[in-house]
């Protein structure tokens, strides 16, 4: 069954929620996840200078793919990490995220809710290969006691084929600084998936600074949506939804003072 998530501003429908073959990164037909992933009233933040964003009213079903458009400032950034448990809004707020209330749920979400594509956070090495970027991703999940092995080839592929779906991966030897954006924004991508959420953030698609490239960052973005995962992403480009194709058109959400509401049906 299909959620639609509807707009005041856009009206829209949400994606389909199907699981990913693991060895190809094709959909495959899976039951779809029921529920909200986040429910807010009221979620605003405040800052020195005055209002980051909000207020808001969020509720975005399980398995969506929800498109943040705000321009650089606008509180976008603000707003996912947020979401994702890693910032605290004002208190007047209501926040739930996969059914956790926050800010008092933090630690709760943060295990389930992953981040990628973040200006000083999950920033890749670009003097480190590809395969020691991996396996420093996975000894920082694993126990402390557990030694985490070198990353070939197919582990790299095992990992990263669902994000990268039919384009090629990048090799274990190659250095982070030899990779094209696109590879970078899609490496980000599968460090912060193979934390394994049920919510994926991604901020500032447009690194990918070519329309025709950045198309593909969106397919693998609503593959996993489609996949059971619910994708939040933010862009700067105004009418980035209206140019790129889609197999269902995400909602969105545009940034701007005052309120701003979604709701399921």
């Amino acid at each position: 069954m299909q959620h639609a998530i509807q707009s005041r501003h856009d009206g829209a429908a949400a994606l389909p929620t199907e699981q990913l073959d693991p060895d190809t990164g094709s959909p495959a037909t899976s039951r779809q996840p029921t529920g909200l992933a986040v429910r807010a009233r009221g979620l605003a933040l405040h800052g020195a200078r005055g209002l980051v964003y909000g207020p808001l009213d969020l509720e975005i079903p399980r398995g969506a793919l929800l498109v943040v458009q705000a321009p650089q400032g606008g509180g976008r950034s603000s707003l996912l990490l947020t979401l994702a448990g890693r910032m605290v809004p004002d208190k007047a707020s209501s926040l739930t995220v996969l059914g956790e209330p926050l800010p008092r749920r933090r630690t709760a979400v943060q295990r389930r809710a992953a981040i990628a594509g973040f200006h000083g956070i999950d920033e890749l090495d670009e003097s480190v290969t590809v395969g020691e970027t991996v396996r420093e991703r996975l000894a920082w999940l694993s126990p402390w006691y557990r030694r985490t092995p070198r990353v070939d080839q197919r582990g790299l592929a095992r990992l990263a084929r669902p994000v990268f779906g039919e384009r090629p991966l990048p090799r274990v030897d190659s250095l982070v600084w030899d990779l094209d954006e696109v590879d970078v924004m899609l490496l980000r991508v599968t460090l912060a998936m193979a934390q394994q959420p049920e919510l994926l953030v991604v901020d500032d698609v447009d690194q990918v600074h070519d329309s025709v490239r950045r198309q593909f960052v969106w397919t693998r973005l609503e593959a996993l949506a489609q996949g059971g995962v619910t994708v939040i992403a933010s862009v700067a480009s105004l009418d980035e939804v209206a140019r790129m194709r889609w197999d269902r058109r995400p909602e969105q959400l545009t940034l701007a003072t005052g309120p701003r509401a979604l709701h399921a049906d």
